[in-house]
């Protein structure tokens, strides 16, 4: 059954959640922030995550995204890890991270979580934007990036860039549920109306699974962390 209340789908969505052992940095992640932003407990993911830590970072195949995705984490729940932000730092080169566009997003998200400015690298994503990068959830964490760094420095390419996004939805979504709520959330920071999204929102409502999930763990806890956002953006228009 679809439930059309986000509200009801988060409850679903965070019930079926509580139930899983993420076992990789990025799922552990993503359930700690999920959960967090919902005021649920996740103590014990968040104990577990920093027991993998290794001299101020987390060795993966992916290790500056993974890192980056862990300090958030552990940001927003109120856990800072100082020394992760230093090899965040020590890792860039010139202006951007690994020459890679997803990796100095992700840095700059990190970066711009305990309000530390980079400008060289979000000039490198600015500057070196173009047809190569113009996927859906790609352009999403460059704006997600942007908007967390210095949303109003970046105000044109930023809109610009919401609009292109709007041009490529498709009966509500992104083709895949992860990149959808990359974009939806994109939208969202850079100011979108509420009634440009709100089709998308249907659209990823519509894709919850019975048991309450959105197929696994990363596309649930993304879609959770959509729908705070999207509730506490349409409640904070409602309370003005």
């Amino acid at each position: 059954m679809v439930h059309n209340d986000p509200s009801i789908a988060a409850l679903r969505g965070l019930e079926w959640l509580k139930e899983q052992q993420p076992e990789t940095i990025k799922d552990i992640s993503r359930s700690i922030q999920a959960l967090t932003l919902w005021n649920e407990p996740a103590s014990f993911l968040i104990e577990k995550l920093l027991s993998l830590k290794k001299d101020g970072y987390w060795e993966t195949q992916t290790p500056l995204t993974d890192t980056s995705r862990a300090f958030i984490a552990l940001c927003k729940c109120g856990k800072v890890q100082h020394e992760t932000i230093s090899w965040i730092k020590e890792q860039q080169h010139g202006d951007n991270w690994n020459n890679s566009e997803i990796d100095t997003a992700y840095a700059l998200m990190a970066l711009g979580e305990c309000s530390i400015k980079n400008e060289n690298g979000c000039n490198w994503l600015v500057s070196n934007y173009g047809k190569k990068w113009e996927h859906p959830g790609t352009t999403s964490l460059i704006i997600t990036a942007l908007s967390i760094q210095d949303k109003e420095k970046y105000r044109d390419f930023i809109n610009d860039r919401a609009r292109w996004l709007l041009s490529k939805r498709e009966n509500g979504g992104w083709a895949y549920i992860a990149t959808s709520n990359l974009v939806i959330q994109a939208l969202i920071l850079a100011g979108t109306k509420d009634e440009d999204i709100a089709p998308s929102i249907k659209w990823l409502l519509g894709k919850q699974q019975e048991n309450g999930s959105w197929k696994d763990i990363i596309s649930t806890t993304l879609s959770l962390v959509t729908l705070k956002m999207y509730l506490d953006k349409v409640n904070s228009i409602s309370n003005k």
